[in-house]
């Protein structure tokens, strides 16, 4: 194809891809509003327990935590659609998303947690744990009850002619007796299912008094029907049996990884890319760990007082180690595997492996030219995605949850962690389903388009364990991206699609910062992070080499070299018919494909 008419295409296709996702997947992103800051919350909580609650916080420790109301969302998208979901939550100026902020001594039970607003720094929400043989002075049922209405009138507006009584329970302690004082408004009846004997979600406000104090309170929450939550507990189940039999496919595809290495380990081919991609490897560890001390918040959240925080600290950390030192081994084996079938399956498809720009350079047009088509391939993507899902939406009654706004934003840096997650999502990911596994299925047979569409499909339904309902449907979703991604790897090489699979997962990672210059530093930042494949082309095109590729640097041991002298000997007698039968019966027995080229090309 002519290359103006081809970047023309592609260029067409990105502007699509873009007019799909702003037009039909940005409007449910800004749902989330990101005014409060991670510090300010923090200064807030502080001010809140100090000022009105009158309660010394020296010596507490303080670990934040960015929520989301996973339930209400998953209800109100289920019943009352995108669209009409998000209208309900406007009206009624409910929040999804929320800073937790936690004060807690270690090994002590009593602490304290102030919910706070991310969109306007109200309180919403707070709760006082205290010893159950904490004693509080005897106030009886009624002057309780008054006092928490009047707190609700005096801090949310609360009117009675709005909300009818909800609950009122009773909890006796050995010195203290407890009262938890519920209200519900009269026009949120929500009916999950449109038989309204499958119960209603109902829109609670709520008070735990004690003695004079409050313990608690909830400005909004929602009760969901029980039942509706054994529905989705059903429903993940499929996500749970899918992702079962998507680590059956990928521990195969690892074996044959493991296999491939081991019987190629002296090969050139192997021997040539070992050290690049190991490196990559510890470079892969070594973000994973600092994004680990980067989560030092969230690991901080989850410490259970009962126990010695340095010891909880200590093996949360032993812990996360382990796992990106078997996902950073996991993503060497089938990289080198696949560099090697590539070498054997398309010796002339060179941008299918990292081998030939280690040979040459990876400052090159090239390089560059690969980096660019992963943009247009991610804003393809994207409005590829943006589409599915409206039709899942549409015809499917798909649904989906946002919480996975929220993993990146209690971390110091959120840009790291979109850094980390895009890194090594996009190398190992790529390396095993793009490299090896469609040069292994070429391998043994199968036609390209069947390749694509088995390793695609493998991919994506390893993607199953999402919160997004039906749970097949993230499978088909994600079959479908991997088959663009496929198609772009074939084509282009394997540099475009690691760069279009990273700028993706960094992109939606970094979303709630991009869509909220306000927060300067983190905005900026994560822009960054989703330029710096663009910084990478820019600095190849400008130290431009234009270096020819090295010969590949053939060392044999004693049984290599002896093979090698008997093959140029028996070479020499044969015709050219017979060579080439010669040929294929040694790749067919697993010969070294560098060796019998540089025989065979003599």
């Amino acid at each position: 194809m002519n290359k103006r008419l081809e970047w023309l295409i592609l260029i067409i296709l990105a502007a699509g891809g873009v007019f799909l996702w702003c037009r039909l997947a940005l409007p449910r992103y800004q749902s989330i509003d990101l005014s409060i800051s991670q510090a300010k919350a923090v200064e807030i909580s502080k001010t809140f327990l100090q000022v009105q609650r009158g309660i010394d916080i020296k010596g507490y420790k303080i670990a934040v935590l960015f929520n989301a109301d996973d339930g209400a969302d998953r209800y109100l998208q289920k019943t009352l659609g995108i669209v009409g979901s998000q209208h309900f939550i406007h009206r009624l100026h409910y929040d999804l998303f929320c800073w937790v902020v936690r004060f807690f001594k270690e090994k002590q039970k009593e602490e304290y947690k102030v919910i706070i607003s991310s969109a306007t720094g109200e309180i919403i929400g707070f709760n006082h744990y205290i010893e159950d043989t904490a004693f509080r002075p005897l106030v009886d049922k009624e002057k309780s009850r008054l006092s928490a209405f009047n707190f609700l009138k005096t801090t949310y507006g609360f009117s009675s002619s709005q909300y009818i009584t909800h609950g009122e329970d009773v909890h006796k302690y050995d010195n203290r007796q407890e009262y938890a004082f519920s209200w519900q408004d009269k026009d949120v009846n929500i009916p999950w299912d449109k038989s309204s004997e499958k119960g209603y979600a109902k829109l609670l406000t709520s008070v735990t008094m004690s003695g004079q104090e409050i313990l608690s309170f909830n400005k909004q929450y929602f009760e969901i029907p029980d039942g509706f939550n054994r529905y989705v507990d059903n429903l993940k189940q499929t996500g749970q049996n899918l992702t079962l039999v998507f680590r059956i496919f990928y521990l195969a595809l690892m074996t044959f990884a493991i296999v491939v290495v081991v019987n190629r380990k002296h090969q050139v081919v192997a021997r040539s890319v070992k050290r690049f991609y190991i490196g990559v490897g510890v470079v892969m560890f070594v973000l994973m760990g600092l994004d680990l001390l980067n989560s030092y918040q969230d690991v901080l959240f989850g410490y259970p007082t009962t126990q010695s925080l340095g010891d909880y600290i200590l093996r949360q950390f032993i812990e996360g180690v382990i796992g990106p030192f078997f996902i950073a081994v996991g993503f060497v084996l089938p990289a080198l595997a696949g560099e090697s079938l590539r070498y054997e399956v398309s010796p002339d498809k060179k941008n299918r492996g990292f081998l030939s720009a280690l040979l040459s350079s990876f400052c090159s047009v090239n390089i560059a030219r690969q980096i660019f088509i992963g943009y247009i391939a991610a804003a393809v993507i994207l409005g590829v995605q943006a589409f599915i899902f409206n039709l899942g939406f549409k015809y499917c009654g798909v649904w989906d949850e946002l919480s996975w706004l929220t993993q990146a934003s209690t971390t110091l840096v959120p840009a790291l962690s979109a850094l980390v997650i895009g890194f090594q999502a996009s190398f190992s990911e790529e390396s095993m389903f793009r490299l090896f596994a469609i040069n292994l299925f070429k391998k043994y047979g199968f036609p390209t388009i069947f390749a694509v569409f088995l390793s695609a499909a493998m991919w994506g339904f390893g993607h199953t364990g999402y919160e997004i309902y039906p749970m097949w449907f993230r499978g088909i979703e994600v079959t479908c991206i991997g088959i663009i991604m496929g198609t772009f790897y074939l084509r282009f090489g394997i540099v475009c699609v690691i760069a279009a699979h990273f700028l993706i997962d960094s992109f939606l990672s970094s979303m709630p910062y991009l869509l909220n210059p306000r927060a300067s530093f983190d905005f900026y930042s994560s822009l960054t992070v989703v330029a710096l494949p663009l910084i990478l082309a820019l600095i190849a095109l400008i130290f431009n080499r234009g270096t020819p590729e090295k010969p590949l640097s053939i060392r044999f041991n004693t049984q290599q070299q002896f093979n090698y002298n008997l093959l140029q000997e028996l070479c020499a007698s044969k015709t050219p018919e017979e060579l080439m039968v010669l040929k294929k019966e040694l790749q067919r027995h697993g010969w070294d494909a560098a060796i019998i080229d540089r025989v065979f090309d003599k």
